[in-house]
């Protein structure tokens, strides 16, 4: 466990990067994405049984679809791959590379397998980085072990990821660390690229495989919301008919994307432009507002919850224990706010609910 340390300094040291970063947006809230697609090189990743489909070249092409899609109606937003032809990218080296630049949101590309022993699974599935999950009874587990068992392709990786070993679920441990912020926007844009795959040309819309934590090294590295989507199983049939297409891989990245743009709006209603949380900001009028967390002293500007979500305004109860009430919306009708509600409560904030402000001051809702 003594050499776990570093990697684990060095993750803290990423995730408060993120913090610091939130400081200074302006414009458009996303403005850089990376796509990774998985593999490369002389790693293909999952194969066919026939062994000539390859995961890395399925990858890589829904990868340039996504980003072609992401381009076309988000031309502000400046999409970067971590590869564009068939070479091998560290696993560490693929987050890093999007916390270098800046990026806003992280997604990565890869192709499921099932094991030769089981029946084999069919349709895609969602991962964002989450604890260890040894002891699941699924199979869940085997999945992260399998992307991260690339690691031992690259040179001295024990030395490299301080101890780290592929094969030994325990090894996660070191890697569960959540910075709320990130997780709770990772999982927002998983479940809105969850939902739409599963309208998609991949089969598993009977059995939602959902969206899942796993210990993935790629996604540890990452300093932003990050995903990572597995498209579907390389030896089911069903599922390789859709993968080995180059109409079935433009299908699966048009789903992919009418998911981020689902985010895109989601994101967008919580104020894509940098909005001051202000109290002093006067309504005439009773209003009403979400309250998605409450504080006994004012929040830096810093704390990723307020940097995530740029229109997050606070309201100031100084006879209150939790003295600073942290909202989001502002409406004049109460049915509108409940319907807000509603989404924030599906979303990153399960426990919001509705509140009625006056002159800054907060009043009964009825």
């Amino acid at each position: 466990m003594k050499k776990l340390i570093p990697v684990l300094v060095v993750f803290f040291t990423i995730c408060n990067s993120y913090a610091i970063m939130g400081q200074s947006f302006s414009g458009p809230v996303i403005r850089k994405v990376v796509i990774d697609p998985g593999h490369g090189g002389h790693d293909p990743g999952a194969l066919s049984p026939d062994r000539k489909l390859r995961e890395k070249d399925i990858n890589l092409s829904v990868a340039r679809y996504l980003g072609q899609e992401i381009s076309k109606k988000y031309p502000e937003i400046e999409v970067i791959y971590t590869r564009t032809r068939d070479v091998a990218v560290d696993l560490d080296r693929r987050g890093t590379l999007a916390s270098e630049q800046h990026a806003d949101l992280f997604i990565s590309i890869h192709v499921n397998s099932a094991k030769k022993n089981t029946s084999v699974s069919v349709g895609p599935e969602t991962w964002v980085f989450g604890g260890d999950r040894s002891k699941r009874k699924d199979d869940s587990y085997d999945v992260v072990l399998k992307e991260n068992e690339v690691i031992k392709f690259e040179d001295n990786y024990k030395a490299k990821y301080e101890g780290f070993d592929p094969d030994n679920p325990q090894s996660m441990i070191v890697f569960n660390f959540q910075k709320d912020a990130i997780m709770r926007q990772s999982r927002v844009l998983g479940s809105c690229i969850q939902q739409s795959l599963r309208q998609g040309p991949l089969h598993g819309i009977e059995k939602d495989r959902g969206m899942k934590e796993g210990g993935f090294v790629v996604l540890a590295y990452c300093s932003m919301p990050a995903i990572l989507v597995e498209l579907g199983f390389i030896n089911s049939s069903a599922d390789r008919k859709v993968l080995a297409t180059e109409n079935g891989r433009k299908g699966i990245a048009k789903h992919l994307f009418l998911g981020f743009e689902k985010y895109m709006e989601t994101y967008a209603r919580n104020g894509r432009q940098q909005v001051s949380a202000n109290a002093e900001e006067q309504t005439s009028g009773k209003r009403y507002r979400v309250q998605i967390m409450a504080s006994v002293t004012k929040l830096a500007d810093s704390e990723p919850a307020l940097s995530s979500f740029p229109g997050i305004k606070y309201i100031l109860c100084p006879d209150q224990i939790y003295k600073y009430k942290y909202t989001l919306g502002d409406f004049d009708n109460r049915d509108q706010a409940q319907k807000y509600c509603n989404e924030l409560r599906s979303g990153p904030f399960p426990d919001a609910f509705v509140i009625a402000v006056e002159d800054d001051r907060l009043v009964p809702v009825n």
